[in-house]
């Protein structure tokens, strides 16, 4: 009587065990890691990490790692530090997340490959849950580590479907588990070592493939995750039926819409599996929507580059507005429209995407707040509006990069200033070259108040140059200029001035049209031969100057003597 209490008390911690197993699959890595790492004692040290990894590897596989490979033997049965078969399996499944999480790293040399590691550990699981278990436990506590097991499964195929690098073999291994889980047979066994346990795959089974397929960003293993979707959402008469999620869709979404050649088959395809699959199906919650669903067939769609497409993502946000109050397009949605709407010239039409963005935001859904991105597409839109209000439009463009902080929340950055100073540069208004300065004073005084500030960049110099040059300046104003961008380069602020800027300098001065300025020129043209900073854009505008320089100090004849010259070294012997 008593050794029956007994038997019943152990079922019944056994099976309070499993559902605290159960539990905790539900724990980040790091957490596991965590108690791991403080069961044997281990500082937060990389190599104190490394070295619990594999002592603890070990431990799961019975192995004694102070052997050489050939000489490593394996102990049957469980570890004697695990005193249950749920112990063995906790500890089995926090080693194998954590080979996931330093998948990339080389652990002291260990002799496998995170990913083979974590195969290996599941097949010595599966040996001594088939080798021990059997004998001490009937088929139904077996049944009760099922999601224990599919659980390690999974591990093992998001190790493949998230390695660095997604190829071929990566994906035969998560397909090899997947038919593993459907059929109990692992794919380099023969028949005589099928498992005795068939496990059965979960949703997170698939998704693991799923995203495998997609991570290859080839064609072929797209239309398999196409197929694998297909399967899954029509098996709705089998009793087992697994629907796809959420997440499942938005992976093939995002496949779609990344899928090289981009094509209107792949934002039709997309649209139907939102339409039809997701919007329109009877799968229950777990297939509902989300911001990201929409965000993935926008850009589908935009990336086409019709003008039909912009039509469908006018239909696709009106249709996130009207029917789903709850889901806030985010930033990057709105931009992928704007983005579209610019590239094909339709720059009211950008201007009028991004004040809807405004207003939803205004209105309450807090998701859809501009960003960076957003503001600064906005700035390509007002710079590139009618001509006749061209002074206007930069003004207010100017004032706008001055106040997006107080305005729309986000900072300013370096591509900010450079869209509205190479606007500026490029519209030959009288006031270009001091508008186009007076933002460089703005990003230098930023810069030096707060080391975090947007910096004037290569691109930056070249436009503010570029305006002198345009302009009716004497050659003292670009000289001005370089001095600052040398000078700026001296106290740490920006880098070293690049060969664009040496060109786009050598340029301003000879636009100037001053003779005198023509010595200052070689000098600066020698120079940068010296360093090896010029190129065929450098030498053309040297050909520039001489063509234009007829006169001086010098005489007449010998400019066209130097160009001639000049022209002979960059052609070389044979080259013309």
């Amino acid at each position: 009587m008593e050794s029956t209490i007994s038997m019943s008390k152990r079922k019944k911690n056994r099976k309070k065990r499993n559902q605290q197993l159960r539990k905790e699959q539900q724990q980040s890595s790091s957490a596991s890691s965590s108690y791991y790492k403080s069961h044997y004692n281990f500082s937060n040290e990389r190599e104190d990490v490394d070295e619990w990894l594999i002592r603890s590897t070990a431990l799961i596989l019975g192995e004694d790692e102070t052997q050489q490979e050939e000489e490593c033997s394996i102990k049957s049965g469980l570890p004697s530090q695990c005193a249950s078969m749920q112990e063995y399996l906790y500890h089995a499944r926090s080693v194998m997340k954590a080979w996931t999480h330093w998948n990339s790293r080389n652990t002291l040399g260990y002799r496998r490959d995170a990913r083979l590691t974590v195969e290996v550990i599941f097949k010595r699981v599966l040996y001594v849950i088939t080798h021990e278990e059997t004998t001490t436990a009937d088929a139904a506590e077996i049944s009760e580590l099922r999601p224990m097991l599919v659980s390690l499964v999974n591990i093992i195929i998001d190790a493949w479907a998230n390695g660095n690098d997604v190829n071929e073999e990566a994906v035969a291994h998560t397909e090899g588990w997947l038919h593993f889980l459907q059929t109990g047979e692992m794919m380099d066994e023969i028949e005589e070592e099928k498992s005795l346990v068939v496990i059965g795959p979960d949703e997170e089974s698939y998704r693991g493939v799923v995203k495998a397929y997609i991570r290859t960003q080839k064609r072929i293993y797209l239309e398999k995750a196409l197929t694998l979707l297909e399967e899954m959402s029509s098996s709705s008469n089998h009793p087992n039926t697994i629907y796809p999620s959420t997440l499942t869709y938005n992976l093939v979404l995002y496949g779609l819409a990344n899928a090289q050649p981009s094509s209107k088959k792949n934002a039709e395809i997309a649209e139907n599996l939102l339409q039809k699959k997701m919007i329109s199906s009877s799968e229950g919650e777990d297939c509902v929507p989300d911001s990201n669903s929409f965000r993935q067939v926008i850009s589908a769609w935009t990336k086409t580059g019709s003008r039909y497409a912009i039509e469908k993502t006018d239909e696709i946000l009106n249709q996130i507005l009207n029917d789903f109050p709850n889901i806030d397009p985010d930033a990057s949605t709105f931009n992928a429209i704007m983005t579209l709407n610019l590239r094909l010239g339709r720059v009211e039409d950008a201007i009028s995407v991004f004040n809807k963005m405004v207003g939803m935001h205004e209105s309450g859904r807090i998701g859809t707040q501009p960003d960076i991105y957003s503001v600064n597409l906005l700035l390509k839109a007002m710079t590139r509006q009618r001509q006749h209000n061209q002074r206007q439009n930069l003004n207010e463009a100017d004032d706008l990069v001055k106040i997006m902080e107080d305005t729309y929340h986000v900072h300013p950055d370096v591509q900010s200033f450079n869209i509205v100073i190479d606007a500026w540069s490029k519209s030959k208004l009288p006031e270009a070259v001091s508008r186009a300065e007076r933002l460089l004073d703005v990003m230098e005084r930023r810069c030096r108040d707060d080391s975090l500030a947007a910096k004037p960049d290569s691109y930056t110099f070249t436009s503010v140059l570029d305006s002198i040059a345009r302009s009716e300046h004497s050659f003292h104003r670009a000289e001005k200029v370089f001095h600052r961008i040398e000078k700026l380069f001296q106290d740490g602020i920006v880098e070293r001035p690049t060969i664009p800027v040496y060109n786009a300098y050598l340029n301003a001065l000879v636009s100037s049209g001053d003779v005198d300025v023509l010595d200052r020129v070689e000098s600066i043209f020698a120079n940068m031969i010296t360093e090896r900073n010029a190129n065929i854009r450098s030498y053309n505008t040297m050909l520039k100057a001489y063509s234009q320089f007829r006169s001086g100090r010098n005489g007449y004849f010998s400019r066209p003597l130097k160009a001639e010259e000049l022209l002979t070294k960059v052609s070389g012997p044979g080259k013309m």
